[in-house]
Order: C-alpha cells, then sequence, then structure tokens
C-alpha cells in the first residue's frame, strides 16, 4: 500500500511540473461570453480587446523585434494584436513613404515564412525559392513563441491566414506564386491575384488548406488565440460570390480540422459571410465602411463586433482623433478595437512617444469599461432623448442599472462612409437629456484623455426624463451612471 501511495504522489508530482512548465494545460482558449456573446470570456473573465497594433509583420520580419513589441503593449495595459502568417508579402514600394520600415515589408532576404527556402535562387524578394513540400522549422518556432510571449504578458493574438494582394505585382511577391517555389505552383498573368481568394484554382487551394491544417496544429495548445480567415478579402473584387464561396469552405474545412484536435478556437471574419454560424467574430475595418450592414443587424447575430483596422495612427490620424474612434468604437458596442499604429517599426519596435500616448489614452477606455459589469449591457439609442446638434453620443445600458455614456464633438471623415473622425479641440459646455427608469443614481464624468474624474454627484431621479449638464470640457466626455443601493 506504501508502494501505490508513494507512487501515487510521484505522479502528482509529475503531473504538477508539467503543468506549471506549461499553464496552458487545462484552460481553454478565449471564447464568446456565455452570457453576452458580443463580448470574449478568457479564464472565467469577461473580455474586451482594445489596442494599438502594429503592421501585421511582427512574425514574418526577421527585422523586428517582437518582445520590445510586445512588452510596449503591456506596458499601457493593451491586451490585443493582429499578426499575418506570410502567406502573403508587400514590398518597399506598396506603401511608399514607408519602405522598409513596414513591417510587412522585410528586407530583402530577411522574410520568415510557413514554407523552407529551397537550395534554388530565384524568389522575387531576395534569396531563395520557397519548397511548398517542406515546413519551415524556425518559422514556426517563432510563431509559436511569438504567441507564448503574448500570452505571458496578457495578449490576445488575431492570426490572419490570408490577405488579399491588391494587384498583380504584390502577388508576384508572395510564396504560393509560381516563380517563387520549386513545385511551380499558383495561378499567373494578368488579374491572378483576384484567383487567390477563390476556388478556382485547385492546386493553389489545397496548398492553402495544407497551411491552414499545420497552422492550427501547430497552435492548437494556445489559449490567447483566435483565426481570422482573410484581409479585406473584398478590395479590388468583382466577384464578391466567389470570395464568399471561398471563405465558407475555408470556414467548414477549419472546423473539421478542430475537430480532430483538443481545443477549438474562434474563427473571425474581415467582411465576407460573417452570417455564416462558424464565425464568431466579425470584423470591420473603419468606422463605416461603403455596403457595411447595418449595426443593430450586425448585432442581431449575437457575435464580436470588431473594428480591427483604422485609418493608421499619426499618418491619416492624429491622437485625439484615435481616442475619439475608439471610445465611440467600443460604446457603440463592439468587443474589439484595434488602432493601426504606423510608429512600430523593425528600427522602433517599441513606436514613438505618440504611440505610447495613444496607449495611454486607450488605456483608460479600457479602465472605464472595467468599472461596469458590461456583459449585462447592450447598446442603446433610446435613451438619449436630447444632444448637442455638433456631437456624436454613443451609449451601453444595463435598463435601470447602469449606463456608459460617451459623446465627443468631431467631424466625420467622408460622405457615403466614415472613414475615421476629425476631433474638434476646443472647449465645450453641453446639456443632454436621458429617458431611463426612476431611481438614486451617482453620476461621474470622466475626461477621456487622462481617465481622471471631472465632477461626481448623486442624482435622484423620479423617473422620465433625465435633464444633465456636463462640466466644461474639451473635444470629448464620458459618463458613468450608476444606480445607488
Amino acid at each position: 500500500m506504501k508502494q501505490v501511495l508513494s507512487l501515487l504522489l510521484i505522479l502528482a508530482g509529475i503531473f504538477l511540473l508539467v503543468f506549471l512548465k506549461n499553464p496552458a494545460h487545462g484552460q481553454t482558449p478565449v471564447a464568446l461570453h456565455p452570457d453576452n456573446p458580443h463580448y470574449f470570456i478568457y479564464h472565467n473573465k469577461p473580455l474586451l480587446l482594445i489596442t494599438s497594433a502594429e503592421h501585421y509583420g511582427a512574425i514574418i520580419n526577421q527585422d523586428f523585434d517582437y518582445i520590445a513589441y510586445l512588452d510596449a503593449l503591456q506596458q499601457q495595459g493593451m491586451n490585443a494584436t493582429r499578426v499575418f502568417t506570410g502567406s502573403n508579402v508587400e514590398r518597399q514600394q506598396d506603401i511608399k513613404w514607408m519602405g522598409f520600415k513596414n513591417t510587412l515589408a522585410p528586407q530583402p532576404g530577411k522574410v520568415i515564412t510557413p514554407w523552407a527556402r529551397s537550395n534554388q535562387s530565384g524568389y522575387a524578394g531576395g534569396g531563395n525559392k520557397f519548397d511548398l513540400d517542406t515546413w519551415n522549422r524556425q518559422y514556426f518556432t517563432r510563431l509559436k513563441d511569438f504567441i507564448t510571449q503574448a500570452a505571458a504578458r496578457g495578449i490576445m493574438v488575431e492570426l490572419t491566414l490570408f490577405g488579399n494582394n491588391y494587384k498583380d505585382e504584390q502577388w508576384q511577391y508572395a510564396p504560393l506564386f509560381p516563380a517563387n517555389n520549386i513545385q511551380g505552383e499558383g495561378p499567373s498573368g494578368p488579374g491572378s491575384f483576384l484567383i487567390f481568394q477563390t476556388l478556382q484554382h485547385k492546386p493553389l487551394v489545397r496548398r492553402q488548406e495544407l497551411l491552414v491544417k499545420k497552422i492550427m496544429e501547430e497552435l492548437n495548445a494556445h489559449n490567447n488565440l483566435y483565426y481570422e480567415i482573410c484581409n479585406e478579402p473584398y478590395n479590388e473584387v468583382k466577384d464578391s460570390a466567389a470570395v464568399d464561396a471561398w471563405h465558407n469552405h475555408l470556414v467548414d474545412y477549419m472546423v473539421q480540422v478542430e475537430k480532430q484536435l483538443p481545443k477549438k478556437h474562434l474563427i473571425a471574419s474581415n467582411q465576407a459571410v460573417v452570417d455564416n454560424p462558424g464565425i464568431s467574430v466579425a470584423n470591420y475595418h473603419y468606422v463605416k465602411i461603403p455596403n457595411m450592414p447595418g449595426f443593430s443587424w450586425l448585432y442581431r447575430l449575437n457575435k464580436v463586433i470588431g473594428l480591427d483596422e483604422t485609418l493608421g495612427s499619426m499618418v491619416d490620424s492624429g491622437i485625439n482623433d484615435v481616442r475619439v474612434e475608439a471610445w465611440d468604437c467600443i460604446l457603440k458596442g463592439n468587443g474589439v478595437y484595434n488602432n493601426l499604429s504606423w510608429e512600430y517599426t523593425p528600427g522602433q519596435p517599441a513606436g514613438s512617444s505618440n504611440a505610447a500616448t495613444i496607449r495611454k489614452q486607450l488605456a483608460h477606455l479600457q479602465n472605464f469599461m472595467a468599472t461596469f459589469y458590461y456583459v449585462k449591457m447592450k447598446p442603446t439609442e433610446s435613451i438619449i432623448k436630447s444632444m448637442p446638434d455638433s456631437a456624436f453620443v454613443k451609449a451601453l445600458e444595463e435598463p435601470g442599472q447602469q449606463y456608459a455614456i460617451y459623446m465627443h464633438h468631431s467631424a466625420a471623415k467622408g460622405k457615403d462612409a466614415i472613414w475615421g473622425y476629425k476631433a474638434q479641440v476646443q472647449t465645450f459646455t453641453d446639456n443632454l437629456v436621458l429617458d431611463i427608469p426612476a431611481g438614486n443614481y451617482q453620476a461621474t464624468w470622466i475626461n477621456p484623455a487622462t481617465g481622471q474624474k471631472l465632477a461626481e454627484n448623486n442624482v435622484p431621479h423620479a423617473g422620465g426624463s433625465l435633464p444633465l449638464k456636463t462640466p466644461a470640457y474639451t473635444t470629448d466626455i464620458a459618463l458613468r451612471l450608476i444606480r445607488k443601493q
């Protein structure tokens, strides 16, 4: 009996050591919250993803120090990043003003992809061609370490499997372009970049499937991860039905792959087939693009709605513009906000001082939302009975219990679309009329730029219209209105 007991203690000790070495054992990946699928749950806690991240090349660009980058995100409480797999590669001239500062456009010979290099020269981006029949161990080591390091810092990873190549010249840099691999596989000729996001070219589709399967098998143990099928799949496309068919095929394929694996990860889609039951995260770029479905329709899908790319800070958007866009996004009911920040480069992986300021201001948004039990809240317009004509107002509510309201003075960028906001930097004092149930509430006005309280007072309310006057503020202001017990 003593020998059996000793053996059990030894086995228990071994199990404990394994568990401590890899804490992912016994945990589950980030998932939709069971009480409100418009938000995530992770480690049994509600999760909002708010970040200002790099241009998606952290893995494929060997000159990029992703540890310094992830440290910078963690320092100001950013909890998400978006990264591409290497199925498509950008060139120095694709974003002319950035050149090789663009993390998706590595210096010649510095790109690392899922496929190993062959002994044949001739890759358009420098170095030898790729061997599509041989996986690159160094790449998968880097990929897994990136996700592990992100997890250690509380950062979720949206891994985008494929990307629109936008034009033939960029497609000619992709490993799956026939001149870049020793198998000679892949479509070529005028307009061939459009075939990448269709089922038209069977050998290409098979290579895409093999890549998806390899990545999902390699990363199955990781919990701080969800997959996005493709970046901007409709751009330049004339046959959206073909793009949709390709997406539906990949959703089915990904679900089948993970049926054979222990853990199940969420799948996101950018614009395409967001109503597919296998899609859990509906991603859109910019505030409101042309032909984007109405937000109420998207909300009824009961999925996380993500704004996972913006115009790009310090080029098309200033610090104030990013802040109002982020607060507007989250108080509208989105579960993801990712500002595209051009300030992270191979030479400056932690970003500029402006990038740090943006991260600090976005942290105030995360902290504000943490003061609510937001999984019980939903977007509302009906409580806003009167507001300034020149302002945008967004609100979340748990009726009669808690209200989160955000107001900003900005000009929308665009006419038929809203590509972003241009914040109006001046002082305002506004009147706001709400319609909420009777109760005794505590009202706290917050400065979104600093996170500091501007004013706080008790608000006894008999029901019906509730007039409120803001303290003086610059550009934007937030209100936390909580029923007092």
